[in-house]
């Protein structure tokens, strides 16, 4: 029992340390991307996204201008995801909050995942697949 104890930890702490380098090398970055489309209202779309306890900080898409992007790594022993807040308007009164990305149990290597915010809703797309209505703005 104490040798397949010994065995099992040894495993993990090879797996989170020995491989997650050879890991990078042989999987490409996935990539989360926020488009600003508000073609009505030409407001600037406000993006805030954070990884567990790491605040990528505040970012200003302007309407049509370069979209605000990150590319990461999935981690290999826990869940990867970033959680996200969207605004737009005048006065920054529409929100949504939500899940950009949310990895599974299987390392992800190059994905492009699309967020499109548009005057009437957010919009997703993932590797250049057509988009899909996802969420709706909330008005705060």
């Amino acid at each position: 029992m104490v040798n397949n104890t010994f065995l099992y930890q040894f495993v993990i702490i090879f797996l989170y340390f020995g491989s997650s380098e050879a890991i990078s090398l042989k999987c490409n970055q996935n990539t989360i991307t926020f488009q600003n489309n508000l073609f009505a209202s030409r407001s600037i779309l406000k993006v805030h996204c954070k990884f567990k306890n790491d605040d990528l900080g505040v970012h200003f898409v302007n309407y049509e201008g370069p979209a605000y992007n990150f590319s990461f790594h999935d981690n290999i022993i826990f869940n990867t995801e970033f959680d996200c807040d969207l605004w737009k308007g005048n006065q920054m009164e529409y929100h949504q909050s939500f899940a950009a990305y949310t990895s599974n149990f299987l390392i992800n290597c190059g994905e492009l995942h699309t967020w499109d915010a548009r005057d009437n809703a957010i919009y997703y797309s993932k590797d250049g697949k057509p988009e899909e209505l996802k969420f709706q703005w909330i008005k705060n």
